[in-house]
């Protein structure tokens, strides 16, 4: 080894002690310990050797021990951090974080229930749900609610702006697009392979008989919920009990195999059998419709009814010929009228005007009653129909003729409070038995507030009832002075196929079986020889009375021109079965004679060959041909227009109409003529009866 040409300098104690040797592992900062010096020798002086220029100051080295030691407590403490967030996640919050991840992943579908059907007496269909598809959406999943409104609205026929507000309410978890679509709109849905937007099955209301006593029935909203008639009235019954279906999913929307789903099944609604009988409901909406087309009435209504049990067999309601549409039967969601219109009855009323004297003993049949054309009670002129001179008739004359006169005659015997107690006792001013909405009591004014008196009322004036609210009366008549509560709703089925008939009230007496049949006969004369002839059915007596009411106007006072022409009756006369009453309002013809009581005498005649019941009145003597030949008598045919028929008189009338337009512009108007105020006549009271406007029939 070649030596160092540079001089080293002795090495002292102390500097032997400062070597790297001794130093390793320390820091070069360290100072010296002070020299010790011999004994006897001068001290030197201790000069630190200069710095080299340029040189730089070396980095103090870091201990390796103390750097394992910072880095183990480093992966201590993080993984202490770990396991603690471990505990947290797994053990002290498990449940909730496993919650969550199950709610990202479960989606609960309800399942609807399906709606109790609605069958007629002999289990005909009228309304029925029909399975379909119903789509939906998860908002949480939707990722473009602008984009899927856009799509969809497009497809399914819904707003598009609604469609947007429920895709972007992110706070649910499932909303309806489209309910009950059919499948074609299902497919195009599902073509568009939208995420979270899926498919559940959903009932749909349809109604096999179409319009067929759909006033009766109702209607279904969108929602499901019923809306008017009994769809509405038993909507709790017939909904049922909703079930749900729960399912994994991934983000997207797709099932995800093999993991948890359950369904929890829905309950059926309970069914509903009514009293109706399809075929004869039919045939009285048909009859109804073409004699309203060929009145030219702005409506009518119709009831028939077992007289034995109360069971409603046909309820209908007609609209008027009205903006291009000609007459039809009420659709759903219109009004049921002949359980929620009031009507004036007029001379139908007279039955319990009549019957009631008999009850209290007051008149007798054969009472003779000197009858004059007109009469004045208080401040009112009471007229019959056709002027006459002094006639002498019995009570049974009386009904018979349907006389104004003669009929406030018998009502002055009763007096005001028996009056009115009689029309309570008969069903007036009480809703019937019948659970139906918007059903009214009708109105009947206190004795001490009628204006006019009882003679109003004892010809069917100053109260309003129900077309129900007036067969009832006939009905009691026919069922030997009892009455029989209506029923509409027969049983219902439950979701385990129990059948549970609906109660049956009991009917009260009204009046005796000796007045109830002395009202009868004198009836059966009113179709006979009175003004109830177009009511005759071959084969079988008929117990009637015609009604002919002037209608009230808003302002007070009667319609010089509109009326309600009406016939109510039962047949066998000698062993009730069926009761019907038939209302046409506004009719041309006016009278109950001409515009109600065809349409008596056709449907009764089909509802009592619809049942068999044995024909009763074929003999020479039978009252069928003698009715039939005292209206001919009187110009009337008692046709319904059916058909070719119809067609016909539709075309006269319009003809008629363009000659009667065509001669009004031909003809030149001068000044209007003069009108004396004080000829005038006076304004009329509500429910009372202007001098020269009551109609007796």
């Amino acid at each position: 080894m070649r030596p160092s040409s540079r001089r080293r300098s002795p090495r002292t104690r102390e500097s032997r002690k400062l070597s790297p040797k001794h130093t390793r592992g320390r820091s070069r900062a360290l100072v010296p310990s002070p020299p010790t010096f011999a004994p006897g020798r001068p001290r030197r002086p201790n000069h630190a050797a200069p710095p080299r220029r340029g040189a730089r100051p070396r980095p103090r080295p870091v201990s390796t021990t103390r750097r394992l030691g910072l880095c183990s407590i480093a992966v201590v403490l993080a993984f202490t951090g770990i396991a603690l967030r471990v505990v947290e996640l797994q053990v002290v919050n498990g449940d909730r974080y496993r919650s969550m991840a199950l709610d990202q992943r479960l989606r609960t579908i309800p399942l609807v229930a399906e709606r109790g059907g609605i069958f007629d007496r002999n289990g005909r269909d009228l309304a029925i749900s029909v399975e379909q598809s119903s789509v939906y959406a998860d908002p949480r999943l939707v990722t473009d609610a602008a984009m899927y409104a856009s799509r969809l609205a497009r497809v399914v026929g819904v707003d598009q702006a609604l469609l947007y507000r429920r895709l972007s309410d992110r706070s649910r978890r499932f909303v309806y697009v489209a309910r009950t679509v059919d499948d074609q709109v299902a497919a195009q849905v599902a073509a568009l392979g939208l995420p979270g937007v899926g498919f559940v099955p959903e009932p749909k209301r349809h109604y096999p008989a179409g319009d067929v006593a759909a006033a009766v029935i109702g209607r279904v909203g969108g929602e499901g919920f019923g809306l008017d008639g009994l769809e509405a009235l038993y909507d709790d019954e017939l909904t049922g009990r909703a079930g749900e279906l729960v399912v994994e999913r991934d983000q997207h929307g797709r099932d995800i195999p093999n993991t948890e789903r359950r369904r929890v099944e829905a309950r059926a609604g309970t069914d509903l059998v009514l009293t109706l009988d399809q075929p004869l409901q039919y045939q009285l909406e048909h009859s109804l419709v073409d004699q309203v087309a060929a009145t030219n009435a702005r409506g009518g209504m119709g009831i028939v009814i077992d007289v034995r049990t109360g069971d409603v067999l046909a309820m209908a309601t007609v609209q008027g010929p009205s903006g291009g549409e000609s007459a039809r039967p009420a659709r759903a969601g219109e009004r049921n009228r002949p359980l929620t219109d009031l009507f004036e009855p007029g001379s139908t009323n007279k039955v319990i005007t009549v019957a009631s004297a008999l009850e209290q003993g007051v008149v007798r049949l054969d009472d003779v009653f000197s009858v004059t054309d007109e009469i004045v009670y208080g401040d009112h002129v009471y007229r019959d129909d056709h002027e006459h001179e002094a006639m002498y008739w019995t009570v049974r004359d009386i009904l018979r003729e349907s006389s104004n006169v003669g009929t406030i005659m018998i009502a002055t015997q009763l007096g005001n409070d028996a009056m009115s107690q009689a029309l309570r006792d008969f069903g007036f001013g009480s809703p019937t038995a019948i659970d139906f909405p918007a059903q009214p009591a009708g109105l009947i004014a206190d004795p001490d507030e009628w204006s006019s008196g009882l003679s109003s009322l004892a010809i069917g004036y100053a109260v309003a009832v129900t077309p129900m609210q007036m067969v009832n009366v006939f009905t009691t008549i026919a069922n030997d002075g009892t009455s029989v509560p209506p029923r509409l709703l027969d049983t219902t089925i439950d979701a385990d196929g129990v059948r549970h008939r609906e109660p049956t009230e009991h009917g009260v007496r009204v009046v005796s079986r000796e007045t109830a049949n002395a009202v009868t006969e004198m009836l059966t004369s009113v179709v006979r020889d009175g003004t109830g002839a177009c009511a005759a059915v071959q084969g079988y007596e008929v117990a009637g009375k015609t009604g002919t009411s002037r209608k009230p106007l808003p302002s007070g006072g009667y319609s010089e021109s509109e009326t309600m022409a009406s016939f109510v009756g039962f047949a066998p006369a000698d062993d009730p079965r069926l009761a019907a009453i038939v209302v046409l309002d506004a009719p041309s013809t006016t009278y109950g004679s001409r515009a109600a009581a065809p349409v008596f005498s056709e449907v009764m005649q089909w509802a009592l060959t619809r049942y068999r019941v044995s024909r009763t009145d074929d003999g020479e003597a039978a009252q069928f041909p003698a009715a039939r030949a005292r209206a001919a008598a009187e110009g009337n045919d008692c046709a319904i227009p059916h058909g070719a028929a119809l067609e016909r008189v539709l075309a006269d009338r319009r003809a008629a109409a363009v000659a009667a337009a065509a001669a009004t512009s031909t003809t030149t108007t001068t000044s209007a003529p003069t009108v004396d105020p004080a000829a005038a006549a006076p304004p009329v009271e509500p429910g009372t009866v202007a001098p020269d406007t009551t109609l007796a029939e």
